[in-house]
């Protein structure tokens, strides 16, 4: 073994401790982010959120088996969540037992009315992990043998070890002390429902208390964690995706940390940047899918052949297999399945129906994008506007078709696409078109104002008076919802 003292030989174990001035800032970066994905979320139908939730399920199981280098079958593992999840609009496909264990895994780590921790629960999920025939060095549900514990890499004789965990002997009791601290900190006003997470992760997986299986479990329990602090966003981003992506980083700090002293600053620090990094990847989909969404509102009169959709549907999707760069003739004519001469005659069909663009690179090297300029709906030359958050159920409703605004607040004109967004929490909710712009006088407010303005007259004038208090000269922008 390694000379130098592992973690959990200090007398000081396990009374962790760290910088605030380095962790605490991240917090509120991460909590802020976490908000306005919520947000976003809770902005889409329900369809939408059931879809996102079953999207981070899946990558999170995913993602946890690849980080140890280990493929399932994506498609019945999500067979198995959707069917556990309710979402009956999912074709049935085939699932297998160990596809439903893991499902039964998830809905345990996501279950509002879950008890304590437990041994037995633990001892569950590991023989959902491995369902018989597990590997014949696995005691399945039951804490790992007498073997001492290391984490080793290189070829036999040239071995470095890693990491070596506490001895079984001492396993049960730390064990103890760990569920202990589990279920009681869950109700400590004073501990960060994140920081609890990121030391949970940290402890398990330092006790290492399986032959097999600890990095799942360990991200299994952070996601119950996760779950316990805040049930809606965890659903919605998937940690084990970005601590994939990072995986040498992961081990690398892990390592350091097991070799040092109850100062877990660089840890917290490195969990809660992966924490934000799935938060900001999750709110970068629902984006996707929401510009999807709005690309199709635009151009779903067009009568497109098969074909077009299909590439079409996959440039909008992104992603590894979006063509991140644009797609050429030639790629076209591989996912559409057409001809050489079929696949130039779309793409300029679908660049003169503003649905595409043609880069800057001319010839052979041409290729095409989403024409993020030809619709308002689409990127960054759509209008915005925000309203308070008072008014969003009325605006959804189209009980509320129009909005009195001063000059500054009224560059708008009809025919003018426009994304709206809560004033509160710039939380996006819908999309409205401008019918009219027209001015109008303060003290010419009639009842037909206030009744599409879903208010009283007064009322109507006692919201003006308080937004633009002393303002006499206003713009109506009557609208209506999209």
């Amino acid at each position: 073994m390694d000379n130098r003292q592992w973690i959990w030989q200090s007398p000081e174990w396990p009374q962790f401790n760290w910088d605030d001035d380095i962790i605490q800032p991240q917090l509120r970066q991460t909590r802020l982010k976490i908000g306005k994905l919520v947000g976003k979320a809770e902005s889409r139908p329900g369809h939408d959120a059931a879809e996102y939730s079953l999207d981070a399920m899946l990558s999170n199981i995913l993602s946890s088996f690849a980080i140890e280098n280990e493929r399932l079958d994506a498609h019945s593992v999500r067979s198995s969540l959707a069917k556990r999840l309710g979402l009956t609009w999912h074709l049935p496909g085939t699932t297998t037992e160990h596809s439903e264990g893991l499902a039964k895994m998830m809905m345990d780590v996501f279950n509002p009315q879950a008890g304590d921790l437990t041994k037995s629960l633990i001892f569950q999920w590991h023989c959902w992990l491995f369902p018989d025939p597990a590997p014949a060095f696995l005691r399945r549900g039951e804490w790992r043998g007498d073997a001492t514990m290391r984490v080793v890499s290189g070829r036999t004789g040239k071995e470095k070890v890693h990491y070596q965990a506490p001895p079984r002997e001492q396993l049960c009791a730390e064990l103890t002390a760990f569920m202990q601290w589990y279920n009681q900190s869950r109700y400590r006003a004073a501990l960060d429902p994140l920081l609890r997470a990121g030391l949970a992760h940290f402890w398990f997986i330092t006790l290492h208390p399986f032959e097999d299986g600890n990095g799942r479990i360990t991200r299994a329990l952070t996601d119950m964690a996760l779950f316990q602090a805040d049930d809606q966003s965890v659903r919605l981003y998937a940690v084990s995706e970005a601590i994939l992506n990072h995986r040498k980083d992961y081990y690398n700090v892990l390592e350091a940390t097991q070799r040092g002293t109850m100062d877990l600053t660089a840890w917290l620090s490195w969990f809660l940047k992966m924490l934000e990094t799935s938060v900001d990847t999750a709110t970068r989909r629902i984006d996707q899918t929401l510009a999807k969404t709005l690309f199709w509102q635009v151009h779903h009169n067009n009568a497109l052949p098969a074909e077009q959709v299909k590439v079409l549907n996959r440039l909008l999707d992104g992603g590894n297999n979006g063509f991140a760069e644009g797609i050429s003739a030639g790629q076209y004519q591989k996912v559409a399945k057409v001809s050489k001469a079929t696949a130039t005659r779309h793409l300029a069909d679908l660049v003169a129906r503003g649905c595409l663009t043609k880069t800057a690179a001319g010839g052979r090297s041409s290729r095409y994008i989403i024409n993020n300029t030809f619709s308002p709906f689409i990127g960054n030359f759509m209008k915005d506007i925000t309203f308070y958050g008072r008014f969003e159920d009325d605006i959804l409703a189209g009980r509320k078709t129009i909005t009195l605004r001063e000059a500054s607040d009224a560059n708008f004109s009809a025919g003018d696409k426009v994304r709206v967004s809560r004033y509160e929490d710039d939380v996006f909710f819908c999309n409205i078109e401008v019918i009219s712009v027209t001015p109008v006088m303060f003290d010419d407010l009639n009842e037909k104002h206030a009744v599409q303005e879903n208010m009283t007259l007064e009322q109507l004038k006692d919201v003006i008076s308080e937004i633009y208090p002393g303002l006499k000269e206003l713009f109506m922008i009557e609208f209506r919802l999209i």
